[in-house]
């Protein structure tokens, strides 16, 4: 059985930090190794190119924080686009690598990523109409023994409540929402390009969540872990409740 502990935010954000400390050593050595050579070709090139390090890791180092507390704190910091854009893209395959280094499971800094993104997206986005917003469920959810095939149309449902289809379904008729199931990432990409939400809320596995939230960049992906008592991709379970409160915290009030 699949172990559904969930893994919160600090280990992402304490990699993120040891990372970004590790690059800053490494770049400096480099510079220190560097800078006699650099002396031979023009006197004032290594001063220049020290003070252009010296601003790029004070940048470095002030978005950090503001990222850290940010997502700490789920307020804004005044925290910049491109500080989120620099965690989504590029901090996770480092993190990765240097967890490697240190024996940490790819599935624990998946999860925790998945909780520093939702943590991101709760303290930056603006409130959103519910026409905005897209759940986008695995197909996994479905029980195996249904014979309704519901990738296609999800009204199809004829909520049993073998599985939590149903009461999604309620759950994005009373607020409003459209939904979609997807049997894979690529179909995911699909309904994406088709429906154009601003905001996806989206169930998956670490896995296919952490790809889905960086393919989607810059359309925000809201992600929830499902559960697998049975393992991965069979007859997985997700707390609906979870879904009803990251509707309540994105969508405008008038549009519930």
């Amino acid at each position: 059985m699949a172990n559904n502990k969930v893994i919160g935010k600090g280990l992402f954000l304490w990699l993120s930090t040891f990372s970004l400390i590790g690059l800053m050593v490494m770049v400096t050595g480099l510079w220190y190794f560097i800078s006699p050579r650099l002396h031979e070709f023009n006197q004032a090139l290594p001063f220049v190119l020290l003070s252009a390090l010296r601003i790029f890791f004070l940048i470095l180092v002030i978005g950090t924080i503001l990222v850290f507390l940010t997502s700490v704190f789920e307020k804004n910091f005044l925290i910049a686009n491109f500080a989120v854009k620099l965690f989504i893209r590029f901090m996770y395959p480092i993190c990765i690598f240097v967890g490697r280094i240190f024996r940490i499971r790819k599935e624990k800094i998946g999860e925790s990523f998945v909780s520093v993104n939702d943590s991101l997206i709760k303290a930056l986005s603006p409130k959103y109409n519910a026409s905005d917003v897209l759940i986008l469920l695995p197909h996994c959810l479905q029980d195996t023994s249904c014979p309704i095939r519901i990738t296609v149309n999800p009204d199809n449902c004829k909520r049993c409540g073998k599985c939590n289809i149903g009461d999604i379904s309620k759950l994005a008729e009373e607020f409003g929402v459209d939904i979609a199931i997807a049997t894979g990432g690529t179909l995911a990409r699909r309904i994406v390009l088709k429906k154009k939400p601003k905001l996806i809320i989206a169930v998956a596995c670490y896995r296919d969540l952490v790809s889905g939230i960086q393919d989607a960049f810059p359309i925000k992906t809201f992600g929830i872990l499902n559960i697998r008592p049975q393992g991965p991709c069979i007859n997985t379970k997700v707390d609906v409740q979870t879904i009803r409160e990251a509707l309540n915290k994105i969508i405008m009030k008038s549009d519930k």
